[in-house]
């Protein structure tokens, strides 16, 4: 059989890689945005420092025009959409200078951070006669590129952040600012024509007008993170490698009948390839070496582990793996509907009531196994739910999975933000209730056909479920679809069903959908009497 131009067949990687809007990226813009012209940009902002009476040194320099141009040139255009030059006049010239220091690769990542404002906030009485200072946790979010809208909050700073764009680079950047007790307002996240990311937030939770002592802090808890390759966390990652190799071994294929074609995808870790093994197609992920010894290598042997102990209908069948240098490969089954994801956003299909029940039946009867299994997956989304022959859904990609088993509570940030449950959002503790949010998400996907917060970045998607957003589910849903999504996303994991209920629903839905429609029980009375007349 000719395999297909673009298999689809692939989660996370694949997904980031043809959606085009990874977690630093904003949503895809209509194609009749406007195209803002540089030059008369250019030519507003300068008036407008010139106004101010502030930059007369700056503007004097007789290289500043070609450089500045250089600079917006290789700004994406949506920053220049977004530019207020009444408000974050001043910022377009920091950004310009954070982007210049961080050409220094021994700057990186480069941070600074201004004072905005301070709010008082009203007196709340104590109970005893006194009344007493109240500061309201900020928890707007973020309004363009990472996150969503939120309430106000007493003192704001703006901190900039940039470095090389990588993976996960948001996720890393809101658990730092989270350790150093801030609270994200909004953030702005742009990615440059040249690979930098320039990371804006508004935050409060520092005491003070001044900021010096604020990325101080930040850069002294970074650098406890990325010490020296001696440091905990590597030393734990090293220990975590060791570990899981001795539990997975070398190798439990025979590398002599594996035969590989052509590569179907690239993620930042992994290369997919589609190939044939022992007479089987297949899908073979490919560790590249560049990501050995680090959590990459990490995700893909926990991957490994976890795939070697599961086998259900509902979950992608796992051929072997090898883990000896230089043959780092998972060979799973090959599923030639691809992810759910293309099949709704890319191909642009729309599903019938009766098919989006039995997709949903499937993926909860795939999740109840794992959760039955103490394997919490921690990643649900519809780019890791595949599709094979007559349809069915499997349930793939098991690189942050997590046995329950394992010690220690569950408190770090893993998933994809769109499909991210509060507690994991929150940094709180978190069971395998998150995969039931996730579903929530997943089976709004299946209801709607839409994107999840298409009109948002994921970083603003995130944030907006931290305070309490949820999607919209359109009234031509089914009311009791309706009512089961509501259940699952619910803030309160308690309140979320199992999916073992979650299947008793599904299906009789499906069965009373499908019942055949007799006579009213109106219509059968008359019936009886006239019978009996």
């Amino acid at each position: 059989m000719t395999p297909p131009a673009r298999p689809p067949h692939v989660g996370e990687d694949q997904q980031n890689l043809e959606e085009g809007t990874g977690e630093s990226s904003p949503p895809p813009r209509s194609p009749r945005a406007f195209n803002p012209d540089l030059h008369e940009v250019q030519r507003k902002i300068c008036e407008r420092l010139r106004q101010t009476g502030r930059h007369d040194r700056t503007l004097a320099d007789p290289t500043f025009n070609a450089r500045f141009a250089r600079h917006l040139e290789r700004l994406p255009r949506r920053y220049l959409l977004d530019l207020d030059l009444e408000d974050k006049l001043d910022d377009v010239l920091l950004h310009w200078r954070i982007l210049d220091e961080c050409a220094d690769p021994n700057k990186r990542p480069v941070f600074h951070s201004r004072f905005i404002k301070y709010k008082t906030v009203p007196m709340e009485d104590d109970g005893i006669g006194h009344s007493q200072d109240h500061e309201e946790p900020c928890q707007k979010l973020l309004e363009e590129l990472s996150l969503e809208r939120r309430k106000t909050v007493d003192r704001n700073d703006s901190m900039s952040i940039s470095s090389r764009t990588r993976p996960k680079l948001l996720s890393r950047l809101t658990a730092l600012l989270s350790e150093v007790g801030l609270n994200i307002q909004e953030a702005h996240v742009y990615s440059t024509k040249d690979g930098f990311c320039l990371d804006v937030f508004v935050v409060d939770g520092w005491k003070t007008e001044e900021t010096d002592e604020l990325i101080a802090a930040i850069k002294e808890t970074l650098t406890q993170k990325n010490a020296s390759p001696s440091n905990s966390t590597n030393s734990s990652t090293s220990e975590r490698i060791v570990d899981l190799q001795q539990k997975v071994g070398d190798c439990d294929i025979d590398l002599s009948m594996l035969t590989r074609d052509d590569k179907i995808a690239s993620g930042s870790s992994a290369d997919l390839y589609r190939g044939t093994y022992k007479g089987h197609d297949v899908a073979i992920k490919c560790l590249r070496s560049a990501n050995l010894s680090n959590p990459s290598q990490v995700e893909f042997l926990q991957e490994v582990l976890i795939l070697r102990g599961v086998n259900h209908e509902n979950v992608l069948q796992f051929y072997g793996a090898c883990t000896k240098h230089p043959n780092y490969c998972i060979v799973t089954e090959y599923m030639p509907g691809g992810n759910i994801y293309n099949f709704l956003h890319k191909q642009n299909n729309f599903l019938e009531l009766h098919k989006i029940l039995r997709f949903a039946i499937d993926i909860s009867k795939g999740m109840d196994y794992l959760h039955q299994n103490n394997i919490i997956h921690r990643d649900l989304k519809s780019a890791n739910l595949l599709l094979g022959f007559d349809q069915v859904v499997k349930i793939a990609d098991f690189g942050v999975a997590r046995l329950g088993s394992q010690e220690g509570q569950m408190t770090a940030e893993t998933g994809t933000y769109r499909w991210m449950a509060p507690e994991i959002i929150n940094h709180k503790p978190y069971d395998y209730k998150a995969d039931v949010f996730s579903f929530a998400i997943v089976l709004w996907e299946l209801a709607t056909s839409k994107v999840p917060y298409d009109n948002m970045t994921p970083l603003q998607a995130a944030l907006g479920v931290r305070q309490g957003l949820r999607l919209d589910t359109p009234a031509s849903v089914h009311p009791r679809l309706t009512k089961l999504i509501r259940q699952c996303w619910d803030e309160d994991p308690d309140v979320r069903p199992t999916f073992a209920e979650i299947i008793i629903e599904l299906q009789d839905i499906l069965h009373y959908i499908q019942a055949p429609k007799g006579p009213s029980r109106r219509s059968r009375a008359k019936m009886q009497k006239k019978s009996e007349g």
